[in-house]
């Protein structure tokens, strides 16, 4: 695992747990409400995917759902919808990218690339449709987006902070 995945991982993590925290729940108390609502999980799982920083997307929007937190304004219509949680997670990306509509795929990558974060529109665009999107590569989407959306749960200036140390790593910098 790269340094930039490391703490984009971390910042991933770190949302989870605030998001937990904020309403007092624990990764047992988490699985149980999460098995509850028909998403099949243990705490171990979760305990091992946090530490690995190697969250969904969709686990941020079952715990907003479960705890009844405040979702982002603009989420509002995307947790709303029926269906998947990976057709909601999809959703709240097309929200997060409906507030920039200039910025097509293609402009998106070359806006990670800026920061550091490597990969392919194709790659992307795959993740965007199927709503599988990983929570670290969402943060970094928001960041390069300007979006405010998550600051109940992470400060935005972490998120530029992340992608301004991405963007200064010494395998990002010119030759």
């Amino acid at each position: 695992m790269s340094e930039e995945d490391t703490v984009w991982g971390g910042l991933a993590s770190r949302v989870v747990r605030v998001a937990l925290e904020r309403k007092g729940l624990t990764y047992a108390g988490l699985a149980e409400t999460l098995n509850a609502i028909g998403v099949s999980e243990t705490e171990r799982a979760l305990i091992s995917r946090l530490a690995r920083g190697t969250v969904k997307l969709t686990l941020l929007l079952q715990i907003i759902h479960v705890t009844q937190a405040d979702a982002p304004r603009l989420w509002l219509s995307a947790l709303a919808l029926p269906g998947t949680w990976e057709n909601r997670a999809q959703a709240v990306l097309a929200a997060e990218l409906g507030q920039k509509p200039w910025i097509a795929p293609d402009r998106l990558v070359s806006l990670l690339a800026d920061i550091g974060i490597g990969t392919t529109e194709k790659s992307l665009v795959s993740q965007i449709s199927t709503g599988s999107i990983p929570l670290s590569l969402f943060l970094q989407c928001i960041a390069v987006l300007g979006s405010s959306s998550l600051k109940h749960y992470i400060d935005f200036s972490d998120l530029a902070s992340a992608a301004g140390a991405s963007s200064r790593s010494p395998l990002n910098q010119p030759e």
